[in-house]
């Protein structure tokens, strides 16, 4: 039952997630389109967002672990340090979403719609799934460390294509309006927000594994 539960919920997830997706690049790819701007340009525009770049990584991974597990991409998404990686930068994705950026624009229609997936609905499917369905491992702690790579390359990746074409997704690394050294700072505080998510991500995966651990060992007992 519950792995039909799961199945269902998984599909669910794929489906919403590439929606999304889809959703995203429809309306953004048609408005740059009627500015002038080349398909090329506005695909690689929407790829330089980390909100795109990690729903995709949603969509990705339980769409192969749904429908092809066995296979080596399937194989690697399984991996718990992975998974688990994922969940705190889609999480990192909802936090500064919601406390950052939806203040600063009031996106209406279609647009909308695809933000609150995007940063809301995605966010929040997936790190349940992540509670609720994946085996839990004791992790690492230095996990949390490693999983600051991905962040902080994204970060020297927008600082370099700013610098080259001005433009900036994000304001609080904006090169147009901040100065690298408050970029830098916000850049800090940013990382320590990743390396405190990882941290409590890992927390509760060793809590839950040792908490099964127990419970199994109970039963056996009790047998």
């Amino acid at each position: 039952m519950k792995n039909k539960i799961k199945i269902v919920y998984m599909a669910a997830l794929a489906i919403i997630a590439w929606f999304a997706l889809c959703l995203q690049f429809y309306i953004s790819i048609a408005q740059f389109l009627s500015t002038g701007r080349t398909l090329a340009g506005a695909i690689v525009h929407l790829l330089s967002y980390y909100t795109i770049q990690n729903n995709i990584l949603v969509a990705l991974s339980v769409t192969l672990l749904l429908l092809a597990p066995a296979s080596a991409w399937g194989k690697f998404f399984s991996r718990s340090s992975v998974i688990t990686a994922i969940a705190v930068y889609i999480t990192i994705v909802c936090l500064v979403y919601q406390i950052i950026l939806r203040p600063q624009h009031t996106p209406v229609g279609l647009f909308k719609l695809a933000d609150e997936l995007l940063h809301s609905l995605d966010p929040a499917m997936f790190v349940l799934f992540w509670l609720i369905f994946i085996p839990k491992t004791k992790l690492p702690w230095a996990k949390a460390i490693n999983w600051l790579l991905y962040p902080l390359l994204y970060c020297f990746y927008v600082l370099i294509r700013g610098a080259i074409s001005g433009y900036y997704p994000y304001s609080f690394i904006d090169g147009n309006k901040l100065s690298y050294e408050q970029i830098f700072i916000n850049s800090v505080f940013l990382l320590f927000a990743f390396l405190n998510v990882g941290l409590l991500f890992i927390g509760i995966s060793r809590l839950t594994q040792k908490n099964s651990l127990l419970a199994r060992s109970l039963y056996h007992t009790s047998l």
